[in-house]
């Protein structure tokens, strides 16, 4: 039998999938129906958009896989060199951060609304999640510190892949223990929101970590076939499925705070990824379609760009629950437009133009996922 990464498969619909985390994460940030006078769209965001976060989780994980696919043989077989890897990963995430952090940093300049500049040179540099303050962390573009978070998962990643097996599952399963253990002990202590709690348990980058491990073992049990006799169309639907419903139940029985920024979210975003991987179903089969492609593209602009469009546009919100509506339907289309624009004049160029800057010596795969 032929593993996973020896079969002619596609990977393209994780592509599609990405669009999808992204505009899991654009919904929980419509904070401004949280704030209308609607009580039917308050309470439609604290049941389910706000749990878009959860998106994070997803590429989080996604990532993990990605790299591992990728990387990991080119890696230990000296096809493709460290320098190289850093290089193409750091090319990856800058260029559009720093454009986009800059184009809205000058919008904030313009409405006299600076935030505090260290603030904004840790932003830029990608260093901000490692500051509890939420001002640092969350400053300038919020949804970038999760860029911080990934450039540190990106060094990491040539010893991570190093390690056997038994001892990279057994570092997941302490790290999990202890967040667990964490977890418990927050809920018991802290009622509610808390800027520390929120720090520890959703931003900083050890505590994430653990979701990119997850991502590696996921794609080395892809390659080894695991799980691909249930990749069906079946499966596929109750994946897909169990997402919203756990977003949605996790409010219901308000759960506690530190169990949803990762923990509830990790299971079913691993199935969900692992399911999909094996692309044999029908949702697989129709998430391969050109233009949820050309969406799960454009996903990184799209994560990156619509927080300063909300940021922009909800000056016209609590004008009426009608209004409120208006505003949250008109931001999906204009957020789409915005990142298919932005990957295609200005991401992509660029990526291009950076690639041609050296020499690569790993050989494309024709069913790897554009990182």
């Amino acid at each position: 039998m032929l593993t996973a990464a020896a079969r002619p498969d596609s990977l393209a619909q994780l592509t599609s999938l990405r669009f999808c985390a992204a505009l899991l994460v654009l919904l929980s940030h419509l904070v401004f129906l949280e704030r209308s006078g609607s009580p039917v769209l308050r309470g439609l965001y604290d049941l389910f958009f706000r749990q878009g976060a959860c998106g994070v989780t997803f590429f989080f994980i996604l990532s993990g896989f990605i790299l591992t696919h990728a990387y990991e043989r080119a890696l230990k077989e000296g096809r493709v060199s460290a320098l190289t890897y850093y290089h193409r990963r750091v090319a990856r995430i800058f260029p559009l951060h720093l454009m986009v952090g800059l184009a809205f940093l000058a919008y904030l300049a313009w409405r006299a609304d600076l935030p505090p500049m260290p603030a904004v040179l840790l932003n830029l540099a990608l260093l901000h999640s490692w500051s509890p303050d939420p001002l640092v962390h969350y400053s300038l573009n919020g949804p970038s510190w999760s860029l911080s978070d990934e450039l540190f998962f990106y060094a990491l990643f040539p010893w991570l892949v190093k390690w056997r097996e038994p001892v990279l599952r057994a570092v997941f399963i302490a790290g999990m223990v202890l967040i667990v253990a964490g977890s418990c002990f927050t809920a018991l202590r802290v009622a509610g929101y808390s800027p520390w709690v929120d720090w520890i348990f959703y931003v900083f980058p050890l505590t994430r970590l653990f979701e990119f491990i997850a991502g590696i073992l996921l794609c080395r049990a892809w390659r080894s076939c695991i799980g691909r006799r249930w990749a069906t169309s079946a499966t596929e639907a109750l994946a897909v499925i169990s997402l919203p419903a756990t977003m949605v139940a996790v409010e219901w029985f308000a759960v506690p705070l530190a169990f949803r920024y990762q923990l509830i979210f990790l299971p079913p975003m691993a199935v969900l990824i692992l399911i999909f991987a094996h692309g044999q179903g029908a949702l697989s089969h129709l998430l391969r379609q050109p233009g949820l492609q050309s969406l799960g593209e454009a996903s990184f602009a799209l994560y990156l760009i619509h927080r300063p469009m909300i940021t922009f546009m909800e000056r016209w919100s609590g004008a009426g629950a009608a209004s409120d509506i208006a505003l949250a339907i008109a931001m999906l289309p204009m957020a789409m437009l915005a990142s298919i624009l932005g990957f295609a004049l200005l991401d992509r160029p660029v990526q291009h133009w950076l690639r041609r800057r050296k020499t690569f010596t790993v050989k494309r795969k024709a069913f790897a996922i554009r990182q």
